[in-house]
């Protein structure tokens, strides 16, 4: 009775270790994540506002209704990005997201300055040059590192009637993604 009991524990705990294992591993194996889905998208630094019907669920997964979204996507090969977004005082955010769709940061509308935000991705070795950059600007810009060299920008703005749609869409597609004018430094 003993060696049976101990056969069950062993086999459920290697199950477990199975089943987690796998769970762990999904990300990594599939064959398109998000950044792969969203490179229907122009990349010619500005958003895309995604559609409004089901399709905006197969470029990015639990996307909520209530809400216009558009996507940016970045490279940082070539230097820094620089993202600014007009966001309405109802709510908005912009979250940044690593190559694999996972995000690492965002802001909300309580972040705006003037309504506006302005971000700046970059690489971990650019930012010392944006750091001696910052005396010359007026204010200091938000550096964000990104951990990864690709990903997508998404803003966020909450649509409180459907009439309201038409004009958040376009304040969502006025965002831009671009090269920043911030130096960067050779690796």
């Amino acid at each position: 009775m003993m060696r049976l009991f101990h056969a069950l524990v062993v086999g459920l705990f290697l199950a477990g270790v199975v089943h987690v294992g796998s769970l762990l591993a999904i990300p990594s194996l599939a064959p398109r994540g998000p950044y792969d889905r969203l490179s229907a998208l122009p990349a010619d630094g500005r958003f895309v506002a995604l559609p409004d019907d089901g399709a905006n669920a197969k470029l990015l997964a639990f996307s909520d209704p209530s809400f216009v979204v558009a996507a940016c996507r970045y490279d940082l090969a070539d230097g820094p990005v620089t993202v600014r977004a007009a966001l309405p005082s109802t709510y908005g955010a912009v979250a940044i997201h690593e190559r694999r769709g996972a995000p690492f940061y965002a802001l909300t509308d309580k972040a705006a300055t003037n309504g506006t935000v302005e971000v700046v991705i970059l690489r971990e070795n650019d930012v010392a040059a944006a750091e001696e950059d910052e005396t010359a600007q007026a204010r200091p810009s938000i550096r964000i590192v990104s951990p990864s060299d690709a990903g997508f920008v998404l803003v966020r703005l909450f649509a409180q009637a459907p009439s309201a749609r038409p004009a958040l869409k376009a304040l969502a597609e006025s965002a831009t993604c671009g090269r920043s004018t911030t130096p960067t430094s050779t690796p």
